[in-house]
């Protein structure tokens, strides 16, 4: 499937475009010229043309002189109309009319060329996208080092137009690996303090025995609807409150650690959030429970690797409860949830009758969790399989949960959501990794369970079966997980053939300069619009592709709905 959707994907510019970075800087050539000169020069026969990315504050100020043009482009060929004004307060219950007509003359001298930004070289960054004449090319461009000092003339397949990052772009490449240190120490820092949550909800699920730890708690407890509400509901719902902190944090640490596509930092916010409720949800409750049910024990004796299975046996048992809790908590009223959409719904809300804006369009549209929604999904898949041997209870409540999640995500995927970019079936080594897991730590508690029965005969079975999931995870480590992290040599050769013999490799040339835009701007119609009416960025982009774009924002209504 994952050959299959590149093979398909004919047309996608990314084929063709790599990004790089660390450019180094020289007070005699501008960025530009150096890109241009290192590619003649290294890669002549396949190096096609260049686009520099600009700062965001240089590229900002160019657009908003372009649409001044645009304006007075658009005065000549438009009859002038005054309407009243789309956008309101519905509590002053006013109308504006305070359209502005430019003149179509010329204001100071501007209007002399479509891109007269005399200062422009000095905000380019030390980053560019570079175009290739075949996806062969641009593959092994992207893959070797172009100098002996790996810090530098940084090379990477681009992303699709609409997947790029480009706040990550204007950040010098040099420091990256600090950034990922100090992310990977805040993490750290934050899954450890998030055990004081998880100790105080598994506190409130063991309050009998808390109380003989601490016995001021019993006056708490006389009241039987009070327990009931304190050991039964309500931890779980204080931990799903602590953990909705989660998903945010972690895609701030994904961006700082400096991903070139959203498609990239969703999926490495999506990792973080797996590994943080695998361990804060699963383990760290499983310990909690075990600590709690051993106290007098020594804290080495509840670390020993021997005991390990023994413990996890006898601890799984005793918070099926509280995870059969967690799934009718987190994962029926998520779906619920999930369907009635209420942060949106107040925020169309608002700006339907609070600013009574009736145009559809600036309502924003919304593109699917993946980071908030697999880890959940994959977390339930690890609770049954591992609650499985021990606590079958649990199986129906995730039976019904995977049916309504399958018929919801559906719904929402192909007709509520927006799908602004592809990831190429990315998230599926996620999922077969996290399944493996699971499939072993099954295993591990079933061996543990066979030896509190002192059954040695279905304890030496179950050895063989763990060794038999691992080596199978290893053939598709080895046969399908490469296939995710390269693009195979001889299926884009094909491509490239299969396009030159139809003659669609012109075609493929002249759209690439305009592929890539800048800006995150809702006015992709004025580029294209620009482009029409002025001939210079025309030849410009046919001649060097050296100019700043607009980034392609797809509408909800031209967007497909397809699983990323």
């Amino acid at each position: 499937m994952r050959l299959a959707y590149i093979t398909a994907s004919h047309s996608h510019p990314s084929h063709f475009t790599v990004l790089v970075r660390a450019i180094p800087w020289s007070q005699e050539e501008s960025y530009g010229v150096k890109v241009a000169k290192f590619f003649t020069d290294y890669y002549s026969s396949s190096y096609l043309s260049h686009q520099m990315i600009y700062h965001s504050g240089a590229v900002q100020k160019l657009m908003t002189d372009a649409e001044k043009i645009y304006n007075m482009l658009k005065s000549n060929s438009m009859d002038q109309h005054y309407g009243s004004r789309l956008l309101r307060c519905g509590f002053c219950g006013g109308t504006s009319t305070s359209f502005k007509i430019l003149s179509p003359e010329p204001e100071n001298g501007r209007t002399t060329s479509c891109l007269d930004s005399p200062d422009l070289r000095e905000k380019e960054c030390g980053v560019a996208l570079v175009f290739f004449r075949t996806r062969y090319a641009a593959l092994v461009a992207s893959e070797g080092l172009q100098q002996p000092n790996p810090m530098s003339w940084v090379t990477d397949l681009a992303p699709e137009p609409s997947d790029i990052y480009w706040s990550n772009l204007y950040v010098p490449y040099r420091i990256f690996w600090i950034r990922k240190i100090a992310i990977l120490v805040a993490f750290i820092l934050f899954v450890t303090f998030f055990l004081i949550p998880v100790v105080f909800t598994q506190s409130l699920v063991h309050l009998d025995k808390v109380e003989k730890i601490f016995p001021f708690m019993k006056d708490i407890t006389e009241r039987r609807f009070m327990k009931q509400l304190i050991t039964g509901y309500l931890p779980s719902v204080i931990l799903m409150i602590f953990l909705s902190i989660v998903p945010p944090i972690m895609m701030v640490f994904s961006t700082l650690e400096g991903s070139i596509s959203r498609s990239g930092r969703k999926r490495s916010t999506c990792i973080k959030v797996l590994y943080f409720v695998i361990w804060n949800v699963f383990f760290a409750n499983i310990l909690t429970e075990a600590a709690i049910d051993h106290y007098q024990d020594s804290i080495m004796k509840l670390g020993d690797p021997k005991t390990i299975p023994n413990q996890l046996a006898k601890a799984v048992p005793s918070t099926a409860t509280f995870f059969v809790t967690y799934v009718l908590t987190s994962g029926w009223a998520s779906l619920s949830c999930e369907l009635i959409q209420p942060f949106p719904l107040l925020y169309n809300s608002f700006y339907r009758f609070i600013l009574r804006n009736k145009d559809d369009s600036s309502y924003g549209s919304y593109t699917f969790p993946y980071h908030t929604e697999v880890p959940r999904v994959l977390l339930f898949g690890l609770l049954g399989f591992t609650c499985s041997v021990l606590a079958p209870l649990i199986l129906p409540f995730l039976l019904v949960y995977f049916f309504l999640a399958y018929l919801v995500y559906r719904n929402q995927i192909l007709d509520v959501y927006v799908t602004k970019y592809q990831s190429g079936g990315l998230y599926w080594p996620i999922i077969h990794n996290t399944t493996i897991f699971s499939l072993v730590l099954t295993q591990i508690i079933a061996l543990g369970v066979f030896g509190i029965k002192r059954s040695p005969i279905a304890s030496s079975f179950t050895i063989p079966l763990i060794i038999c999931t691992l080596l199978f995870h290893e053939y598709c480590r080895q046969r399908f997980h490469p296939v995710f992290k390269k693009t195979p040599a001889k299926t884009i050769i094909d491509m490239d053939r299969e396009d030159e013999h139809s003659g669609r490799m012109e075609e493929i040339y002249q759209k690439l300069p305009s592929a890539y835009f800048q800006i995150n701007s809702e006015s992709r119609s004025l580029g294209k619009s620009l482009e029409l009416n002025c001939p210079e960025i025309q030849a410009n982009s046919r001649e060097t592709g050296n100019i700043s774009r607009l980034e392609d924002l797809e509408t909800p209504g031209k967007m497909s709905a397809r699983l990323p």
